[in-house]
């Protein structure tokens, strides 16, 4: 067998991996109940490192735990198969904790899209972490990209979803 053989057969098999994993995260994700949704368009000629999406909610329930994810909607042409962000949460007290160069893999080594394709679009949703709110009352996040480039041409939808994690 030759390397470049080898190679083949090593990305089918992570993507085989990937998508299998995907599939039984989106079937998880039908028996949850949504408790944030929404997302933020994106200038159309890019997403400037300086420009944060923000995220306002309340929270009241101390006692559940939330599966937060991240969605992002990028066109074919994003030029990155990943993507690096900075997080900012602030809590009711207005104590801040920041999440720094969090990592997104967008895409197979091979250029396939990890995300939901349709036409020039990639729709994708990636956990971020499980989280119980500590106190009631109003969250804060803030979300930047953290990449090279200034501009970050290709991303269309930054957004923040929120449900109820699995018991």
């Amino acid at each position: 067998m030759t390397a470049a053989t080898e190679n083949n057969n090593s990305a089918r098999r992570l993507s085989r991996i990937l998508l299998i994993f995907a599939t039984l995260l989106l079937i998880a994700a039908c028996d949850r109940s949504v408790f944030f949704n929404e997302s933020a368009r994106i200038d159309e000629l890019g997403w400037g490192c300086s420009n944060r999406v923000s995220f306002h909610f309340d929270a009241a329930d101390t006692a559940t735990t939330y599966l937060f994810c991240i969605d992002i909607r990028n066109t074919v042409d994003y030029p990155y198969s990943n993507i690096f962000f900075n997080i900012k949460s602030v809590f009711p007290d207005g104590a801040v904790a920041m999440d720094t160069n969090i990592e997104f893999q967008l895409a197979l080594p091979d250029g396939q899209w990890l995300g939901k394709a349709s036409g020039k679009y990639v729709d994708g949703r990636y956990p971020l972490c499980f989280f119980r709110f500590p106190e009631p009352g109003t969250y804060q996040f803030f979300v930047g990209h953290a990449m090279r480039d200034t501009l970050l041409p290709g991303i269309k939808n930054i957004g923040l979803h929120i449900e109820k994690a699995g018991n």
